[in-house]
């Protein structure tokens, strides 16, 4: 189906390319092969596909003819296929990208089953989503294979993967000859895709090779716009359909600058109604920028024309030219609405504080200003039923003292049973018994409100604290701030994603977020600061990329809704009889050195750690350490295309404490193989900034290869570099290996 196939030697392997069967159909001891299609998979354009599919039955003549019997799978090949009157048709990996898969293939002596998790602390969960590299496509629920014969001799159920992302149509699966994965009577195969739609329709063609033309792409993107081979889709970027709620305290900033900055718009936008408080707003504005004139990090300020309406910004700049929080503020506005309902305008320009207060006409209300109980004692307006005015020092459950009144009454009215009166006076309070009103230490003021049982002020009917969020108008912003801040990789948090009214949006979900990244040795990127170790920081991958969700931001509109794209993933398997005296079952198993499988690769440059310069741009490197086990026959190394680069493995001596790639015995090196350079032999799958990864194999010299690696009670150590003259998002460094 894939043709002919390349591999990466190892450091002491004798020509495997020439050596190998590098067709399945050459291998020793003759083969056989039989296909199976999952279940149609429809997405949208920036919809993502990620969900456990039921399972297909395998072909009725495989089942037979193995049943009661071990199979061999000595290795399988993928694609993505439309089926059409003329046949099979490969979908362009440029159209519909394969992020990743999972799949298992069930025998007689084992069931799937779908478990519902009882929520983000079940302990099934916890061990699914550490066993499982790319984690789970839900938190709600999951197929799970329960072995019926556990201690039986030949497995009952194998999972199929190894080079399973964008690489996954031209690298190769398979192993070599005497090695395998078996199963014993094989009856059906279950696929957990996750593809992500990039398919432009009005420019790029569905029947073969096609030029990549970017379809609308987020502003989080950060896929290069001049010649782009890739889309920005692929890489999941966080979105402003996604809410990103941190465990965190909130503060404003009206002077100087953030103690501690928020790093994300997601954060920001979620956070602006939590301090800013939505009573009293109709709208919240989220917008980013990139003005280096402005302070840093999450910005508020309110409409000039509508105070309901605040406007939150996201400002990616960072400058030391940037004015500081408050700088140009003039005018501040904020409401409330509550018991009475609040009004405060502040312009420093005029010296001018106006109040408008709206309650019931029939009885008196009132209102305490920066306070939260009246033991504050405030400075506090009583409006009588009749429309008296007065200013009052309160005591703690008494009316306190008659102040001589500084207000002025612009305007008193009655509507319908509520009674509007416009109060103003100067900013600074005559004494210190009246509350003074500034630009700056104001973005929150609490106040208290009260109603009364008659138009006479007496003892309360109803009382209730609130706060008015004086915000900027026509000038100058408020910064919100992070409070005492948990130490960088310790975020605690969720990712919502939030639909739309938009038809098409029908993604839902709430992506739990906790500690992700182990100190050095164990990997880099607690060093490095890298984004996706932090709930806080994060800006794209996986996590931000579940079933259904759309990767547009949230005012871009899904495109062509009326054409969806329907395809299947096509496996072929590869098998022999099994012979327990020739072929030696191999188990499956992952190694990380990112969090401990995605990181962003950030766009180097000088002075930033893990950043080398190279002839065409920058290159980042990453390292990581861990445990080994078993003897090797394969290793695939996944990572997604429009970064990767190399990844090198070390076997380090078990009498030396450090280990690195200096320390270590270098015993696999791979270098992906990009499309469009003339070296993948299939046409329909040479497609320009895709690649094919060519795993490292051991087993019999007269194949080329070396012997198995023993890794049990080694240290190994794992060095990946990529490409950094951009910026990725979600990048994986995650080793999927074989062994016995």
């Amino acid at each position: 189906m894939n043709g002919e196939y390349i591999l990466s030697p190892t450091p002491n392997g004798n020509d495997p390319q020439h050596k190998f069967p590098t067709h399945f159909k050459d291998y020793p001891r003759g083969v056989e092969y039989f296909d199976v299609y999952s279940p149609p998979i429809k997405s949208l354009y920036s919809q993502v596909f990620w969900t456990g599919l039921p399972a297909v039955p395998l072909p009725a003549d495989i089942v037979a003819r193995y049943h009661g019997k071990g199979m061999a799978v000595v290795g399988f090949e993928v694609d993505q296929v439309r089926k059409t009157p003329q046949g099979d048709v490969s979908v362009p990996i440029n159209v519909a990208y394969n992020h990743h898969f999972e799949s298992n293939m069930i025998g007689a002596n084992a069931r799937l089953e779908k478990i519902q998790f009882t929520g983000p602390d079940d302990e099934r969960l916890i061990k699914l989503q550490s066993e499982m590299g790319h984690g789970l496509p839900s938190q709600k629920e999951h197929w799970v294979v329960r072995d019926l014969n556990p201690d039986g001799a030949i497995p009952s159920h194998q999972s199929f993967g190894g080079a399973n992302g964008g690489e996954y149509r031209k690298s190769f699966h398979g192993y070599a000859p005497g090695y395998a994965q078996v199963i014993e009577s094989p009856r059906e195969f279950q696929i957990t895709p996750m593809q992500i739609d990039t398919w432009n329709r009005d420019k790029m063609s569905l029947d073969g090779p096609t030029k990549f033309v970017p379809g609308p792409l987020p502003h989080n993107s950060l896929a290069p716009t001049e010649d782009p081979q890739y889309s920005g889709l692929l890489e999941c970027p966080v979105t402003t359909r996604i809410r990103k709620d941190v465990k965190a305290d909130y503060d404003t900033a009206t002077q100087d600058v953030c103690p501690s900055t928020i790093s994300t718009a997601s954060e920001c936008f979620a956070a602006a109604p939590k301090v800013v408080g939505s009573v009293g707003f109709t709208t919240f504005n989220n917008t980013y920028v990139n003005d280096p004139s402005l302070p840093a990090g999450c910005l508020v300020t309110s409409d000039a024309r509508d105070a309901r309406v605040v406007h939150v910004i996201f400002n990616r700049a960072q400058s030391d030219a940037a004015s500081q929080c408050g700088d140009g503020v003039s005018v501040l506005s904020g409401q409330t609405q509550s018991l009475v309902n609040v009004k405060v305008d502040v312009d420093s320009k005029a010296d001018l504080v106006t109040i408008t207060l709206a309650g019931p006409s029939s009885v008196w209300f009132g209102v305490g200003f920066n306070a939260s109980a009246m033991k504050d004692e405030p400075w506090a307006i009583v409006v009588e039923g009749d429309g008296n005015v007065t200013e009052r020092k309160l005591k703690d459950q008494n009316p306190g003292m008659l102040l001589p009144s500084t207000l002025k009454v612009s305007s008193s009215s009655v509507i319908n049973g509520t009674r509007t009166v416009v109060l103003t006076r100067p900013m600074k309070g005559s004494n210190p018994n009246y509350f003074s009103f500034g630009l700056q230490g104001l973005a929150q003021l609490p106040i208290i409100n009260a109603v009364g049982s008659g138009p006479v002020l007496a003892f309360h009917k109803d009382k209730a604290p609130s706060t008015i969020s004086l915000l900027p108008v026509g000038g100058g912003v408020t910064c919100i701030c992070a409070l005492a801040p948990a130490p960088f990789g310790k975020g605690q948090g969720t990712l919502n994603y939030v639909q739309t009214s938009q038809a098409a949006d029908v993604g839902s979900g709430t992506i739990h977020f906790g500690n992700r990244c182990a100190p050095q040795p164990r990997t880099d990127m607690l060093a490095q600061k890298n984004p996706t170790c932090d709930v806080r920081t994060y800006t794209g991958g996986q996590t931000a990329c579940h079933h259904m969700f759309s990767l547009l931001d949230a005012d871009q509109e899904i495109p062509w809704v009326d054409q969806p794209l329907v395809y299947h993933q096509k496996f072929r398997f590869w098998v022999q009889p099994y012979n327990a005296s020739y072929h030696t079952n191999l188990d499956r198993t992952t190694w990380g050195i990112a969090s401990p499988v995605e990181y962003d690769i950030p766009k180097c440059e000088e002075g930033m750690m893990g950043c080398t310069k190279a002839e065409y741009g920058w290159i980042h490197t990453i390292h990581g350490t861990y445990g080994g086990g078993g003897h090797l026959a394969a290793a695939h190394f996944h990572c997604h295309a429009p970064t990767c680069l190399s990844i090198q493995m070390y076997r380090c001596n078990k009498s030396v404490p450090v280990c690195n790639s200096t320390t270590g015995e270098l015993i696999c090196r791979e270098d992906p193989v990009y499309g469009g350079t003339g070296k993948i032999d299939n046409v329909t799958f040479d497609e320009p900034g895709y690649i094919l990864q060519p795993p490292c194999l051991w087993g019999d010299p007269e194949f080329g290869l070396e012997p198995p690696v023993d890794t049990s009670g080694y240290t190994l150590h794992t060095l990946k570099t990529s490409n950094a003259t951009y910026g990725h998002h979600g990048e994986m460094a995650w080793q999927q290996m074989y062994f016995f």
